[in-house]
């Protein structure tokens, strides 16, 4: 069965394909985001302090994804390639190692934030009003760290093999039940106790348990279609070495606006923990609207990995082409909403009236580019398919190579308006530097395939009787 649907991917119409294997990848990443905003929405109920709390600790949760991402997109990315080519059992054995990286970097999160707290909110920039809620958020979220990676990197060992429902189903199940566990937790109702922010961290743990240990019932059951023997459980370093070649540059992105997000929160505590806090609530409503897009080229993955392994050009691009209009009119519809009505938005989560001008004009400027990041993260992750991670790690790091020193400079002349200009001008640079690598890339290959054309009908002419040459 696994096989066939599988088999698919190198036949069935490419835009039929797009969606049945994108749609469930962005409703995974949309139910992702639902985590955070989740958190944002009920924890603003009890001002901006605590949102600028979450803002702090978000960091730290942005490196976990980083884990989580270049490593699924690794997985994904070697398990489909080595589908197209009929190998069968080393993807067995590949899918075998989620296990031993899980609980490697699940111990390195758990110990940072249990025994490391205050240091790492101190690099990222916590100011002394929001230390104690930051503190109580991380503490919790850590032990949540072996729970979360196994669940965002078996999602896509399974979407890998072109099963997409099953980790949409298990995500879908823990968002529900983080929504409707926040508000007990944080505000005490009934038997809960009102824990605050900490309450939060706690719905989120439970939820994420939830999902992980759905996934790791499916995988190990024998509609996943893996099947595992001990040996391959154990690590096995040339193996996670070509994961994580595939998938370092999804790391380095990751990485990067992680790295980013510290230094940007560190700037505007200079500005007071409002501004921290304006800055929490635009990276939600940009991940709101660009995570549904990254699904998209999440679900593009196996299928441009799978024909590209199976020696199908035409449709790999036909798929690319595909995929970077539909991330395109993907985040427009949200960007003409959020550009036209950010208090709107921004009234979901506070209505504190010295806080929404703040954070209508901040909203409007940093989404001011934002359609063009659709397309950009397709092109990144088309690179991550094609085995061409040096590539796609260039393209990612040009945006925050670009992004850095603007931060820097601009909020010298600007303010803090300066701070949220940086974001539009190096989603644009980074758009035309992709795009331009992405041109470069189908011109070679379209050569390469006219050249392999040409030497075909060559052969054809020199191993025909004389009487039929010329």
């Amino acid at each position: 069965m696994m096989l066939n649907r599988t088999a698919q991917m190198g036949t069935a119409p490419i835009g039929r394909l797009l969606i049945r294997l994108g749609t469930p990848g962005m409703i995974s990443m949309f139910i992702m985001t639902l985590y955070n905003i989740t958190d944002t929405f009920w924890v603003a109920k009890l001002g901006p302090r605590p949102i600028a709390a979450l803002t702090i600790a978000f960091p730290y949760q942005m490196l976990l994804v980083a884990i989580g991402v270049s490593s699924g997109a690794g997985f994904s990315s070697l398990i489909s390639r080595r589908f197209g080519r009929g190998k069968i059992e080393e993807t067995n054995w590949i899918a075998g190692q989620i296990f031993p990286l899980v609980f490697g970097f699940g111990l390195l999160f758990c110990i940072a934030t249990t025994f490391f707290t205050r240091p790492v909110l101190e690099v990222f920039g916590v100011t002394s009003d929001i230390y104690a809620p930051a503190r109580d958020y991380l503490f919790i979220i850590g032990f949540g760290a072996f729970f979360t990676l196994f669940s965002m990197i078996s999602n896509n060992v399974l979407r890998g093999s072109g099963n997409t429902f099953a980790p949409m189903l298990f995500m879908g199940v823990a968002a529900i039940l983080n929504i409707i566990l926040d508000p007990f937790f944080i505000f005490g109702i009934g038997i809960f106790p009102a824990w605050g922010v900490q309450g939060a961290a706690v719905a989120t743990l439970i939820s994420q348990f939830i999902a992980a240990a759905g996934n790791f019932i499916y995988l190990l059951s024998r509609h996943s279609g893996y099947r595992f023997r001990w040996s391959y459980l154990h690590p096995n370093w040339p193996m996670l070495l070509k994961v994580y070649q595939v998938g370092l540059p999804a790391f380095v992105m990751q990485l990067a606006a992680s790295l980013t997000m510290v230094v940007i929160n560190r700037i505007l505590s200079g500005f007071g923990s409002q501004a921290i806090a304006a800055n929490g609530l635009i990276f939600r409503l940009i991940s709101l609207m660009v995570m549904p897009a990254i699904g998209l080229g999440q679900g593009l993955l196996p299928l441009a990995g799978y024909n590209f392994g199976a020696g199908r050009p035409g449709r790999l691009w036909s798929a690319v082409k595909l995929a970077s209009l539909f991330s395109l009119l993907i985040i427009v519809l949200g960007y003409v909403w959020l550009q036209l009505f950010p208090t709107f938005w921004i009234r979901l989560f506070t209505r504190d009236e010295v806080f929404l001008p703040l954070a209508a004009s901040a909203v409007r400027m940093a989404t001011l580019l934002l359609p063009l990041v659709g397309p950009l993260f397709i092109w990144i992750i088309t690179f991550q398919a094609l085995g061409q991670g040096r590539t796609a790690m260039m393209i990612s790091l040009s945006r925050q190579v670009i992004f850095l020193p603007l931060l820097l400079i601009l909020p010298k002349f600007m303010g803090l308006m300066g701070v949220w200009a940086a974001i539009p001008i190096s989603d644009a640079m980074a758009f035309l530097i992709g795009g331009a690598f992405i041109r470069n890339e189908y011109r070679q290959q379209r050569r390469a395939q006219v050249s392999r054309s040409e030497e075909r009908k060559i052969g054809a002419k020199e191993c025909m009787p004389p009487d039929w040459v010329g």
